[in-house]
């Protein structure tokens, strides 16, 4: 080694420093090290950290005499996995590492919510290329040892130290693909993004003011007049030509004709089918030596692969080339080469925004028809809005280029927050305009025809009695004062977010103040990056319990005191295993001061849950009315999914009921998420099972995944926009289907009213 190599690795032994974990590559440096010295390191690692004990490392190394160390340890790094670090010593080049120290800051300062939000079993496979081998064992062994927080906060710290340039990246698209809550602040590149406000499905009825994507069913079952269950139409009649409907024929007449159209129409009605009448009838006008070139966008996966399928069975008999593409596939294949040689691509939205946006594809003229599903997103800063963005600066600029014909597909258009039908028509109008539609296709001429096939539900709201008196509550809400009062001291600044009002404790808006509270601390920067650094940490840190004790009051409110009590007792267990920091000791403590009388009061029988007595009343009532009931309980919030399945099992005059559950793959810890074939796997046991006779899920049930008919709807507790109500109620579809609101809010049930008020405005 040269004076002048030994000069550098002293004058980088910072970068050094923040990258290595020597006993990785003690094995390799054996023969350079003397044992004692080798115990000294692995004893600096584990009373100090690997930041000490890799000081101690280097000056061990920059002793050494003999030739040759330097190569020795160069080949160490490289087989122990540090590529990144041996590329930067080889050329003296710590730039790529340099710039890593950004989203190392971030990491750090979002540690706290990355500990209460991700499950590292989850999205370590995607992260390995990220890490060195040893670091995965050592994250999967602390998992299964400690529990699910401890192993985040040992994959948070092997990422931090992480020398591979990509790695913010790669755990970004790890998220996102995981559908991680963490996601949402995990932002590398804002181009990336896919939305501003990407909804949750545990969003409520209060959380108004934020945007939800919704999106309904493709209703394969009712694509032909043919007689059979809904299975044998749309597997065994896809493969032959169908006989469309009159209603049908209606709603696809304006679009055939050219001209750009949104298609309204009840779900279950079979407005895939139209869409399908549409393609087929624009590919076929096109003179010989002229093609034709369509695009479904579909928003979500599930619905995404159903329409895959439908398109590919109906098209490819006829002789034309279809493909599909989501963002699980995207990076793995050419999208400009899969469009052009395609003659209908089923798509994610973003997926093209992205092609847009980085010239792969250079203009919407590519297209001869784009057909939008569950049109009534395209707002704000959704793909669908970006796209049609382009569409509307290409029709208004100077570029002679031809535009593709619209359609959209809808159960509603919705009307916003109007109040008087002028207000709702200006939003249809808003609508319209974005879509750059001339036409509202509705059925008119064929009602009765439509009425026969899609049932609409009796709408029944039932207002039930709640608590007179809640200890429980009380005591969880003086524990999240203190913990609001403590968060509030960590800076003056951001103290002023806890001067909000209106964030009651227990609530879906209480939720949204949270998320607001984290973004204010992402983009929060002071001169001293030290202290940014222990801010944002701190308020991370408070507010991360702060969002566990609204959920346990949101679980206590609708459901049983014990369920809510053993959800904090959980996460508490969870923070233990963790590093247990001071600040989390003196939060830990605050809780268990009050543990025996939180215990005491979930056990009194006299703090049991009215609305759960109304809620088994009504299944008692519709059972013995008709035994073979199929039921779709819709609740807020994912805890909630659970702790209501519990109480169903544990309660022996409800014997007769088999619950499933379904909750979206968006998940916050490991217990709750359903990854997409465990959500095929539940609505297949409902729909083929006559003992899985109750299905308890979130919004997601209503948004957009094939399900079996069912002839009670129960919402409990849950009500959201008109768009939201008409496709819930739209999962009623048997014939003498009810659908009940059960809530303790007359508010509730006031803006339920309002919504069915709405949908009469939008007719």
């Amino acid at each position: 080694m040269t004076a002048e190599q030994r000069q550098n690795l002293q004058a980088f032994r910072d970068y050094i420093k923040k990258i290595l974990d020597p006993t990785y590559i003690l094995s390799y440096m054996s023969s350079w090290l003397e044992d004692e010295e080798v115990q000294y390191i692995q004893a600096e690692k584990n009373n100090k950290g690997p930041m000490e004990a890799a000081s101690l490392f280097l000056q061990y190394l920059l002793k050494l005499q003999s030739e040759g160390w330097f190569q020795a340890f160069l080949d160490a790094l490289y087989h122990a996995g540090y590529c990144g670090l041996c590329e930067a010593i080889e050329s003296w080049d710590f730039q790529k590492i340099e710039k890593l120290e950004e989203h190392r800051l971030l990491l750090r300062r979002l540690e706290p919510e990355f500990k209460a939000t991700v499950d590292p079993n989850d999205i370590l496979s995607e992260l390995s290329e990220c890490l060195i081998n040893q670091e995965c064992e050592e994250i999967r062994q602390i998992r299964d040892t400690k529990g699910r927080m401890a192993g985040a906060e040992k994959m948070a710290e092997c990422l931090i130290r992480s020398d591979k340039e990509n790695w913010p990246k790669v755990l970004q698209l790890a998220l996102e693909k995981d559908n991680s809550k963490f996601s949402e602040l995990w932002i590398v590149d804002k181009g990336f993004k896919r939305a501003e406000s990407k909804a949750d499905e545990d969003d409520g009825a209060e959380a108004s003011s934020i945007q939800i994507f919704i999106q309904e069913e493709p209703e394969c079952q009712n694509l032909s007049q043919n007689p059979g269950p809904p299975s044998e139409a749309s597997s065994n009649n896809l493969h032959s030509p169908l006989k469309p409907r009159n209603y049908q024929l209606e709603l696809a007449l304006p679009a055939k004709k050219g001209k750009n159209t949104i298609i309204c129409a009840p779900t279950g009605c079979g407005k895939t089918f139209v869409s399908l009448l549409i393609c087929e009838h624009h590919l076929k006008k096109f003179p010989c030596g002229q093609k034709g070139k369509v695009v479904f966008f579909a928003n979500q996966i599930p619905v995404y692969e159903q329409q895959a399928t439908v398109f590919s069975r109906y098209f490819e008999r006829l002789g034309y080339n279809i493909a599909s593409i989501s963002g699980a596939t995207s990076d793995s294949v050419s999208v400009q080469h899969i469009i052009e040689d395609n003659d209908i691509i089923i798509l994610t939205p973003q997926i093209l925004v992205n092609n847009l946006n980085n010239g792969a594809i250079p203009s919407l003229s590519v297209f001869t028809l784009m057909i939008f599903d569950e049109c009534h997103n395209t707002s704000k800063n959704h793909p669908y809005n970006q796209i049609m963005f382009r569409y509307l600066d290409h029709k208004l600029g100077e570029s002679r280029d031809p535009l593709p014909q619209v359609v959209g597909l809808t159960a509603s258009v919705g009307v916003g927050d109007a109040k008087t039908a002028e207000e709702a028509m200006q939003h249809i109008c808003k609508l319209c305009a974005a879509l750059d539609a001339s036409v509202i296709a509705t059925v008119r001429d064929n009602v009765a025809e439509l009425e026969q096939v899609v049932y609409k539900p009796q709408k029944i709201s039932r207002k039930v009695a709640s608590r007179t008196s809640n200890t429980f509550k009380c005591i969880i809400s003086q524990l999240m004062k203190e913990t609001e009062k403590l968060a509030k001291d960590v800076s003056e600044e951001l103290g002023k977010l806890f001067q909000i009002q209106n964030r009651e404790f227990g609530t879906q808006k209480y939720e949204q103040w949270i998320v607001g509270v984290h973004k204010a601390c992402s983009v929060f920067q002071m001169a001293d990056k030290e202290e940014e650094s222990r801010v944002c940490k701190a308020l991370f840190l408070y507010t991360s319990h702060l969002r566990k004790y609204n959920d346990a009051l949101i679980i206590s409110e609708d459901a049983q005191m014990t369920d809510a009590l053993n959800y904090l007792k959980a996460f508490f267990h969870d923070v233990r295993e963790a590093a247990f920091d001071e600040t989390e000791r003196e939060l830990t403590r605050r809780f268990e001061e009050k543990l025996e009388e939180l215990e005491k009061v979930s056990r009194d029988p006299s703090n049991e849950n009215p609305k759960l007595r109304d809620l088994y009343l009504v299944l008692q009532e519709e059972y013995h009315l008709k035994p073979e009931t199929k039921t779709i309980l819709f609740v807020k919030t994912r805890a909630l999914v659970d702790a209501l399945k519990k109480w169903i099992e544990e309660n022996p005059a409800l014997s007769f009921l088999k619950p499933g559950i379904l909750t979206g793959r968006g998940r916050t810890n490991r217990a709750t998420g359903m990854t997409l074939p465990a959500q095929k796997c539940v609505l297949e046991a409902f729909r083929a099972s006559g003992d899985n006779n109750i299905l308890i899920a979130t919004s997601v049930a209503d948004e957009g995944i094939d399900i079996a008919e069912c002839n009670l709807v129960i919402l409990y507790e849950y009500v959201g926009n008109v768009i939201k109500m008409i496709q819930t109620r739209g999962r009623g579809r048997a014939r003498d289907s009810k659908c009940f609101l059960l809530t303790s809010s007359a508010d509730v049930i006031e803006k339920e009213k309002a919504n069915m008020i709405k949908e009469k405005k939008k007719k």
